[in-house]
């Protein structure tokens, strides 16, 4: 394993990693075929649709993952802009059109460009503060009165969130390669992408099996306390488990200026996992308050059986920039 580590230029650590994932979704897919044969047929199609796309999605970002900053950034740039696209069409029932929407696709490629350069200044502005101005402006520019603050809220909104907070994953990789000596900065990313996913299955397997409290009937029915607080803990619980593998979240922060001592090696794995736990549970309620105003139940059918790229990536786009900044301030 050393040695094809070596070959492929990535940390023998992340390649476990990867090998691992594969082998857990390997498993799953096995206990999922021998459930559907006693499942009703509908239940059975659904369920193999949104299995192979969990297999395709799974190959796709391990092979990015070890392909490097390049293949990652790409992957997320298209996640991003195929969100970008069913956002905008989503906030658009009434077939309402803004000048913003003619040329905010531009800023996907612009943004993930920044990641690729590691150029830090121009990604933390291009997107808050650039492109919140040119809307603005360019909006109010074409004469658009009746519905200026819908038209230009929702397009910045919607390159805040689906573009700029998405991007933080990608940005894992441009941080200072201490950052990361266990599995390298692809740790971070591969960290932050396995939790996210896991806090999204296990909340809502959780919450099927002894869920009985809403957290909030009006957005998300399907979500209760129990499922909520045993996802959060078992996303905790992978976390502490994971990061001797990919991370150096154990031995404490490596920043002199952020040393925090608690005597017990656990505890910053602990918080990270609470952090995206909590982070990817309202970025799940968030996007289903969008879907529940605009009066749709997933965002589109791109992804066979699970919905849309919103659908998919909801709890990533809130859990990626507390990650980042959980790295950037106490391990870059």
């Amino acid at each position: 394993m050393n040695e094809l580590a070596s070959h492929i230029g990535v940390q023998p650590n992340l390649l476990w990693a990867v090998c691992a994932m594969l082998g857990s979704l390997l498993s799953g897919s096995v206990l999922r075929a021998i459930w559907l044969t006693i499942s009703p047929t509908e239940q059975k199609r659904k369920s193999l649709e949104s299995l192979k796309t969990w297999w395709v999605l799974v190959l796709l970002f391990c092979g990015a993952v070890l392909m490097g900053r390049f293949a990652v950034a790409g992957l997320f740039a298209v996640a991003s802009w195929l969100g970008l696209r069913e956002f905008l069409r989503m906030t658009n029932q009434a077939g309402e059109t803004s000048v913003a929407k003619h040329w905010v696709y531009a800023v996907v490629p612009l943004q993930f460009l920044w990641v690729l350069l590691g150029w830090f200044e121009p990604f933390w502005v291009t997107v808050p503060v650039a492109c919140l101005l040119a809307i603005a402006g360019t909006t109010a520019a074409a004469g658009k009165t009746k519905g200026f603050l819908r038209a230009a809220t929702t397009a910045t909104w919607g390159l805040m969130l689906i573009v700029f907070c998405l991007s933080h994953a990608a940005m894992l990789l441009a941080l200072p390669e201490t950052s990361n000596l266990v599995a390298g900065n692809a740790g971070w990313v591969f960290y932050l992408v396995l939790l996210t996913e896991t806090n999204d299955i296990t909340q809502a397997l959780w919450g099927r099996q002894f869920g009985r409290h809403q957290v909030t009937p009006r957005v998300s029915p399907h979500k209760t306390w129990e499922g909520l607080l045993l996802g959060i803990c078992t996303t905790v619980l992978l976390a502490i488990v994971l990061a001797p593998l990919l991370t150096p979240l154990h031995n404490g922060p490596s920043r002199e200026i952020a040393r925090i001592e608690f005597g017990l090696p656990y505890v910053w794995s602990a918080l990270a996992g609470a952090a995206i736990a909590v982070s990817g549970f309202f970025g799940d309620i968030t996007m289903s308050a969008v879907k529940r105003d605009v009066g749709v139940k997933d965002s589109s059918s791109l992804l066979p059986g699970q919905g849309g790229m919103l659908d998919r990536i909801d709890s990533l786009m809130f859990t990626a920039p507390v990650m980042f900044y959980f790295v950037y301030w106490f391990y870059a």
